[in-house]
């Protein structure tokens, strides 16, 4: 009858916790502005007017698009926020289906549990920034992506999943990087012989080429805003913040030179002092730490991410040899390039796009460490 019981609130109720949780923490907050948050409404009151989308706007033309549809029927932003919610629990979902994929029942509780209580993550929901949104369709897009190669195989499942590989793109440009990784993924995993993969491949990048044919005369205008050649320059980790950066190697390139084209020469002609920008920018992005936060808050950061880091890199190490390992990597490679060839955001949102894929594989390493000390409370707990 426990197991039953247990079997029932792992379904059900730690998914209402989760709601519970998330809408608690939109009505302490209300509903809440960052930075970019007026190049979205803006945008969103330029579509509704027949208006162009101008600068950064187009970059983000999705997560617009959606703001407009909310303001026009009447729904406003605090009906954007609860279908962030919304869309952060159908997340939630496809995480649990992930850790089960790979640990079984327990380990999905376990990664609902870690997504319900990750502040950090969660509260993105409450800001009208595209950030909740994007996190949602990444999430949800590594279960299909994983989940299209499924016996009997349906095209079917290809398609939902690149419509919402595109839709991630069309709401963050970041989501952009990941298209080309999961055709890698799709054809690594295809049947048949190599001729049939190549093809396969070149097919799929094609296919990638042609859609970032059309896409990359939207993002000029965001990245002239961001400005990655001019970090490179002046050695910036965090987004708008000094006191952190390194010091990099004056270059004449800069006066010959702009843009990319300076970017690209100066990382050949100083590739240690690129790589250490690079890898300091990494470092930022995944401590999560900042200087400007308090020490409590610091300390709340390391007292959550390092057993949550620590239980991801064991449970991955022992699933190796899983697609599942290479394909949720190859997706958090997509994001940490973004920042290091960027930087880390002041307020780290930028992590808050993949954390939840690494709840799955945490779940799993602390369900293995239950398994080895305490086997009557796993097994009682995995419903064995």
């Amino acid at each position: 009858m426990w197991r039953q019981t247990f079997r029932f609130v792992e379904i059900r109720w730690l998914l209402l916790l989760f709601v519970l949780v998330n809408l608690g923490m939109v009505a302490w907050s209300g509903v809440k502005a960052g930075g970019d948050t007026g190049i979205y409404v803006d945008g969103a009151a330029a579509l509704l007017n027949g208006e162009p989308l101008t600068a950064r706007q187009p970059s983000y033309v999705g997560y617009i698009a959606v703001v407009a549809a909310f303001q026009a029927i009447g729904a406003g932003l605090t009906g954007l926020v609860i279908a962030q919610v919304a869309a952060a629990v159908v997340a939630a979902v496809a995480v649990y289906r992930l850790a089960v994929g790979l640990g079984g029942r327990l380990a999905g509780s376990l990664s609902l549990l870690w997504f319900a209580f990750d502040i950090n993550t969660n509260r993105w929901h409450a800001y009208i920034l595209s950030d909740s949104l994007f996190m949602s369709c990444l999430v949800v897009s590594a279960l299909l992506v994983h989940g299209a190669k499924a016996r009997p195989s349906r095209w079917s499942r290809y398609a939902v999943a690149s419509v919402v590989l595109v839709t991630a793109g069309l709401i963050r440009p970041e989501g952009w990087f990941v298209i080309p990784v999961a055709v890698l993924y799709w054809v690594a995993r295809a049947d048949g012989d190599a001729s049939r993969k190549v093809a396969a491949l070149a097919a799929g990048l094609a296919a990638c080429i042609g859609l970032y044919a059309v896409v990359a005369p939207r993002l000029g205008g965001n990245l002239q805003a961001v400005g990655p050649a001019e970090m490179l320059r002046s050695g910036q980790t965090i987004w708008e913040y000094d006191n952190w950066r390194v010091e990099m190697p004056d270059d004449p390139v800069w006066s010959s030179h702009t843009g990319s084209e300076a970017a690209v020469i100066y990382a050949v002609r100083h590739p240690i002092s690129t790589a250490k920008l690079m890898g300091a920018r990494l470092l930022v992005h995944v401590v999560h730490v900042r200087p400007y936060y308090s020490r409590a808050h610091n300390l709340i950061i390391g007292a959550w991410l390092l057993p949550l880091y620590t239980a991801a890199i064991a449970g991955a190490w022992a699933l190796r040899r899983h697609p599942l390992v290479w394909w949720c990597g190859l997706v958090l490679a997509t994001q940490s390039l973004v920042v290091a060839l960027t930087h880390a955001d002041w307020d780290g949102r930028y992590l808050a796009h993949v954390m939840p894929l690494v709840y799955p594989f945490a779940a799993f390493g602390l369900a293995a460490v239950l398994q080895r000390t305490m086997p009557a409370v796993h097994d009682r707990l995995a419903g064995a």
